[in-house]
């Protein structure tokens, strides 16, 4: 086959791009495999299958030109064809799940965002024997069929989902990663469109590998400002935070403790522990109003800082808070104080750490007493 000048300035110009970000992804994950592995097993499926994508494209490309294989041609191109459409849904459906499971503290959230994009690799088998997806034409031009759109259909979907994500993302505080996200789904829809107007090839693939690294490198960085263990804010985040707002933004500061820990730790082990405060520090963060952060201080210890909320406001969230928490079968105990001009931050926090330990001691003596089972006892009030 005698490769043309034109055909090696179409490689170069569709490969260079994705092949550079594949280079960078594999160099990152091999360096913080030890230190993330979470993370890092997280992004290595998708970069595989960026990999196998573009090895896939070049050959639905360069590969059947001029009827190469004979009869051979019109099955080995729809089977290229057809593993193309697989692997961009699945790449959709593995970023996707990395941000679900980022976002949602739900069980096998990531089983059931990639499940739809398994179920189509079988659904898309008829194409290899069928023309009711497509076909390719004598100058191997793909010819749409009846169901041509049906992985596009689910295509858009995930990228609904997407957006629905980064609502949730906002929803919690999380504008850096709602702006990745609208950008990712945005630049995703904006690639398909160019390439089916302009009949142009290699955009959605340098986009797809942009968005992989892109949001890997936001991930790394924010693991920074995460909690390893609850997926909350941490310790570094509340200091950043508060030089960031201040008092002229902050209204309320709420200091909470977990309930029993030492028990749980003591009887069941460090790891049930870990997960009790895994499933308290959900609850709380479920329960947060618009514009609320929580915050990971250290142990069973968390943080909220309220952003220009009411006391009544406030009020009605820890009680949300409370009866969230106790459907875990947890219990926790909250303080508040409101940020007034003229105190400092320590001075502040202070305050809501001793309300909460007063309603710690009233929790404790409501036990003692026997009260009433499932009563709630409301967090302190400076």
């Amino acid at each position: 086959m005698r490769i043309t000048e034109h055909t090696l300035q179409s490689a170069a110009i569709i490969n260079t791009v994705p092949i550079l970000i594949i280079i960078f992804l594999l160099f990152f994950l091999r360096a913080n495999w030890r230190y993330e592995v979470r993370m890092t097993s997280q992004f290595m499926p998708p970069t595989l299958l960026l990999m196998i994508l573009l090895v896939l494209d070049n050959l639905d490309f360069y590969g059947f030109i001029n009827n190469r294989f004979g009869d051979m041609n019109q099955i080995l191109h729809r089977f290229v064809g057809m593993l193309q459409y697989d692997v961009r849904i699945l790449l959709m459906a593995f970023l996707i799940s990395a941000v679900s499971v980022r976002l949602s503290p739900r069980k096998h959230t990531k089983f059931w965002t990639i499940l739809p994009a398994a179920v189509n690799v079988p659904v898309l088998l008829p194409c290899m024997f069928t023309d009711l997806y497509f076909w390719y034409d004598e100058s191997s031009h793909i010819v749409r069929g009846p169901l041509h759109y049906e992985p596009h259909i689910l295509s858009a979907l995930y990228i609904v989902f997407l957006f629905v994500l980064a609502v949730l993302a906002s929803k919690r505080g999380r504008n850096t990663e709602t702006g990745i996200l609208v950008i990712t789904g945005t630049s995703v829809v904006t690639a398909v469109v160019v390439e089916m107007i302009f009949e142009v090839r290699g955009i959605l693939l340098s986009v797809i590998a942009l968005s992989i690294l892109g949001y890997y490198l936001y991930v790394h960085i924010e693991h920074f400002r995460f909690d390893n263990l609850t997926g909350v804010l941490n310790r570094e985040a509340l200091k950043v935070d508060v030089e960031r707002y201040g008092n002229r933004t902050i209204s309320h500061v709420l200091s909470i403790d977990m309930n029993g820990l030492k028990v749980i730790n003591d009887t069941k082990g460090h790891e049930e522990g870990d997960k009790a405060i895994k499933a308290v520090a959900h609850a709380l963060e479920s329960s947060l109003l618009p514009k609320c952060r929580i915050y990971r201080i250290g142990g069973d210890e968390f943080s909220v800082l309220c952003i220009l909320k009411s006391t009544d406001d406030v009020n009605m969230m820890i009680e949300k808070m409370y009866s969230t928490v106790e459907a875990t079968g947890y219990t926790c105990a909250v303080g508040y104080s409101e940020w007034y001009s003229g105190k400092s931050f320590n001075e502040v926090y202070n305050s809501a750490d001793n309300a909460m330990y007063e309603n710690k001691r009233r929790i404790k003596a409501c036990l003692a007493e026997d009260t009433k089972s499932g009563e709630n006892v409301t967090g302190g009030t400076v």
